[in-house]
């Protein structure tokens, strides 16, 4: 079954308590915007180690507009932000407010990163294509079809396709959803995480990591 929400509160009805979900947004900012999974998975990456964005700081969490943040970023740290992390700054503020709101219920709740997951399925190869182009697409469609089998890739595409939100939804956005929800039904002996052997964590005590499958499970 596929479905999409408006936002993370309208999932609390589909999605039980104690579920294991990968969500492709940051969870848990650091001070100055550095974290050591994302500089580990653009080292992973290779030639699609753009799409890990640079993370915004943690105070960009404050509702602040652009030239403010961007500002005050390269006073203290002496970068800014880039435009990329500002827009996706409503998402990252709403999975922040819903993580805490609902720590039980969303406490096997990942964060994991659509590149690494479908690198990772390939073997640890990165794709050779950018997933914007059509090239791209059928690769990553080939993976998810070879992984969860055609005829329940199908299905979801077409559930996608005629949902009534589906007009802000892209299609190379879908394999992303689709790839997150893979890896959030693998075993724990088939997850890896970023940074390897190590928790980070953030002056709130949230742990920073990307989670990803390991290569050939």
């Amino acid at each position: 079954m596929s479905d999409v929400f408006a936002n993370l509160e309208h999932s609390l009805a589909s999605i039980v308590s104690g579920a294991s979900v990968c969500i492709d947004i940051p969870i848990g900012l650091s001070e100055t915007g550095v974290r050591a999974c994302d500089i580990k998975a653009r080292g992973l990456l290779g030639p699609r180690r753009s799409s890990v964005f640079a993370a915004p700081p943690l105070f960009a969490l404050e509702p602040r507009d652009y030239a403010d943040l961007n500002n005050e970023s390269k006073r203290r740290y002496g970068r800014g932000i880039s435009k990329q992390a500002f827009y996706l700054l409503p998402k990252i503020r709403e999975a922040a407010r819903h993580l805490c709101d609902h720590r039980t219920r969303c406490q096997h709740w990942r964060e994991t990163h659509p590149e690494l997951c479908f690198a990772a399925l390939q073997g640890g190869t990165p794709m050779s294509a950018n997933k914007k182009t059509q090239g791209g697409y059928l690769q990553r469609l080939a993976l998810l079809r070879a992984r969860m089998g055609t005829r329940s890739v199908t299905r979801l595409i077409r559930e996608l396709n005629a949902h009534p939100l589906r007009a802000g939804v892209a299609k190379d956005d879908m394999l992303d959803a689709m790839v997150c929800g893979y890896v959030a039904r693998l075993g724990c002996a088939m997850l890896g995480t970023l940074p390897e052997g190590e928790v980070e964590r953030n002056a709130r005590g949230e742990v920073m990591q990307i989670t990803f499958p390991l290569p050939n499970v």
